[in-house]
């Protein structure tokens, strides 16, 4: 009963990483509450922490526009990969 797989330590750091965000994250609203209350600009909360989870990750930043050719060209591919199945 003393031994982890690795499978249930990611899951356990997953856990106590979650649950230390959740920590941060009321940090930074009492923060922002502070400093919004004694400012006249207008704050948002990553103004006053900015924590590693508040960027997005590089697949979500990319443009995701087909254009009209990328279209003709993956259903020509498919119509390929489609004639080979049985």
């Amino acid at each position: 009963m003393d031994k982890m797989t690795f499978a249930e330590v990611r899951y356990f750091l997953e856990g106590l990483a979650a649950r230390n965000r959740e920590s941060w994250e009321q940090t930074r609203l009492i923060g922002y509450i502070i400093a919004q209350s004694n400012s006249t600009k207008t704050l948002k909360q990553t103004d006053i922490l900015r924590f590693p989870w508040d960027e997005e990750p590089e697949a979500e930043k990319k443009d995701t526009f087909v254009s009209s050719e990328d279209v003709e060209r993956l259903r020509a591919l498919a119509k390929q990969y489609e004639s080979q199945i049985p």
